[in-house]
């Protein structure tokens, strides 16, 4: 059954077909007499498309017994984003019993179809739950009169094989089975008739139909609301992991901010006590005059290293005045008697500067040797 469920589905140009096959494969598991297959599906407006087709009947459980549909359950390409669409197929003895949830060709209508969406709530399989719990409820097919001619299969009834089913319990040989029997016939009637109701409505019957209903309803019920509301707890509940974690989180950032707004706090009071002694040393040096700047931090206190300091100066002007003097004449400043004229004089006074630094070297000698 795996292998035709993926042949049928791999044969549709599916968007999401890992999830197609695993509705279908989670709804025949529970609902065995549905049989997937490829066939093409034509709209009222003409418009014929591929799509996958469930072919069977679901149990349908009325007055203590239990009676089989005939349906077919056609899934778009673009299933689960589209919902489902659900015919009932009636057989040549049966027919179709209108209401608001069946339509004279037989669709379904039903405000799970018209309120599909694409999430964990909405499934093939708690679809077909809803069918069987709606059908129990308002039955969409009956047993055509004798005299009744045979009313024509819908056009959109286009499987080959045929399902069937009267209600549990004793048949007419051949032509109902028994849902707890060991064999089926391979071709069966669907549906029931007044007449075999009638005969039933005793008192025990009643009683037992009641109780049958309402189990079932319960548990349909239970099931649909199981699959609807069991990933969306789950998911609430994997919310509230992250949430608690997220908790943690930000309980560790917040500790963290604290420690830095402290640290940050005694940073800002070492910064206002630097400034504090900043501006009192600042205050404390401004009555400084302006003479007592560099020239007087390295004046000489002993009147010879003064004058040795003068001498050392006036010579090193002296060299600075020759220097220029030879790129005056280099650039035809001047002529050659001037240059020769004023280096004659600039050497006689270097020589004289050179030799007083030379006995104040000498003096200043004999001043430390003592």
């Amino acid at each position: 059954m795996a292998n035709n469920i993926v042949k049928a589905v791999e044969e549709l140009p599916a968007r999401n077909k890992t999830l197609m096959i695993n509705h279908i494969t989670q709804c025949i598991r529970q609902f065995k007499d549905l049989r997937p297959q490829v066939s093409n599906f034509v709209y009222d407006n003409g418009q014929e498309f591929k799509m996958v087709l469930l072919d069977g009947t679901i149990p349908m459980p009325y007055k203590g017994k239990t009676y089989y549909i005939p349906v077919n359950i056609w899934l778009h390409k673009d299933y689960p984003n589209q919902a489902p669409i659900v015919h009932v197929k009636p057989t040549s003895d049966m027919q179709i019993k209108p209401s608001k949830i069946v339509d004279t060709n037989g669709r379904i209508y039903l405000p799970y179809l018209h309120e599909w969406r694409s999430s964990a709530q909405y499934d093939l399989l708690s679809l077909v739950n809803v069918l069987c719990m709606e059908f129990s409820s308002s039955p969409p097919l009956y047993a055509k009169p004798p005299q009744q001619p045979t009313r024509p299969k819908p056009s959109y009834n286009t499987g080959p094989s045929q399902y069937g089913g009267y209600a549990t319990g004793s048949n007419p040989p051949g032509i109902g089975w028994n849902v707890g029997g060991s064999q089926r016939p391979p071709q069966q009637e669907y549906g029931f008739s007044k007449a075999t109701l009638a005969r039933e409505d005793t008192q025990a019957v009643i009683r037992s139909s009641i109780v049958s209903k309402v189990e079932f309803d319960l548990r349909n019920k239970y099931a649909l609301f199981n699959s609807r509301y069991e990933a969306e707890i789950n998911a609430l509940r994997q919310q509230e992991q992250e949430l608690l974690a997220g908790k943690d989180q930000l309980r560790d950032v917040l500790e963290k901010i604290e420690e830095e707004k402290i640290r940050i706090r005694d940073t800002i009071d070492l910064f206002k006590t630097k400034d504090e002694e900043l501006r009192e040393f600042l205050s404390q040096h401004e009555k400084a005059s302006e003479e007592d700047a560099v020239d007087k931090q390295i004046e000489p206190k002993a009147p010879l290293f003064k004058q040795f300091l003068n001498l050392y100066a006036e010579e090193s002007a002296l060299d600075d005045a020759i220097y220029y003097l030879a790129e005056a004449l280099r650039n035809d400043v001047i002529n050659i008697q001037v240059f020769l004229k004023n280096v004659r004089t600039l050497s006689r006074k270097k020589f004289m500067v050179r030799a007083l630094m030379n006995k104040v070297r000498e003096q200043a000698r004999k001043c430390e040797i003592k």
